[in-house]
């Protein structure tokens, strides 16, 4: 049977959000009173900007032509959001998925990382991997934009890194914590480590 865009709205709240609207609306930076309108029994119009900020949300990651027509599946990914997450476990396989906004840096994040877990993914012939997050900013543009999700696999000790393989690093420069994406090339020795866009021109950050 096919559902108005209200009623879409209120199925986000209930399957993503144990049926709480002001959850919801917290999640997707809006008014709760719009919100209520919305799935109500006012069943107001959604503005284009309640609709945009649905859309964009990376928590959610709904997929804009369900939401609008009906079409398709509800998220882009299939990711489940997981509510209490302190006292709930990942799936064997699944890679969990974390809130990196949250944490601020990784350090934070591997400290605690189930209390900054948003969800998990199943991605079948994947490699082992610890976790994944969104990407912040355009370090690795157009590679990796603004929102991606990157999966990564922690390296204890810096003698692992390798010549050509993209790193999530995280680094502190003048007291502001910077999360970047980068290739990471050796310099002769390796007694340096250059971060860059791209294999074609690693020349970049020195460290």
């Amino acid at each position: 049977m096919k559902t108005t865009i209200n009623q879409r709205v209120k199925e986000i709240a209930d399957k993503l959000c144990d049926g709480n609207v002001s959850e919801l609306a917290r999640v997707v930076g809006v008014a709760q009173p719009a919100l209520r309108d919305i799935v109500g029994t006012k069943q107001a119009k959604p503005r284009f900007e309640i609709i945009n900020q649905i859309v964009e949300c990376s928590t959610l990651q709904i997929n804009p032509e369900w939401l609008i027509t009906g079409n398709g599946p509800m998220q882009k990914y299939g990711i489940n959001i997981l509510h209490n997450p302190v006292y709930r476990n990942v799936s064997s396989g699944a890679i969990p998925i974390y809130d990196i906004n949250a944490a601020a840096n990784l350090n934070t994040l591997f400290d605690n990382d189930k209390q900054h877990l948003l969800g998990e993914i199943v991605i079948p012939n994947a490699p082992a991997c610890d976790g994944a997050i969104y990407v912040r900013g355009d370090s690795m543009f157009p590679i990796v934009n603004n929102g991606d999700m990157v999966a990564y696999k922690k390296v204890n000790n810096i003698d692992y890194l390798r010549s050509g393989i993209m790193y999530l690093v995280d680094c502190q420069i003048d007291g502001d914590d910077f999360l970047v994406v980068k290739y990471l090339k050796w310099e002769e020795k390796k007694e340096n480590a250059i971060m860059a866009n791209g294999h074609d021109n690693l020349s970049g950050i020195s460290f």
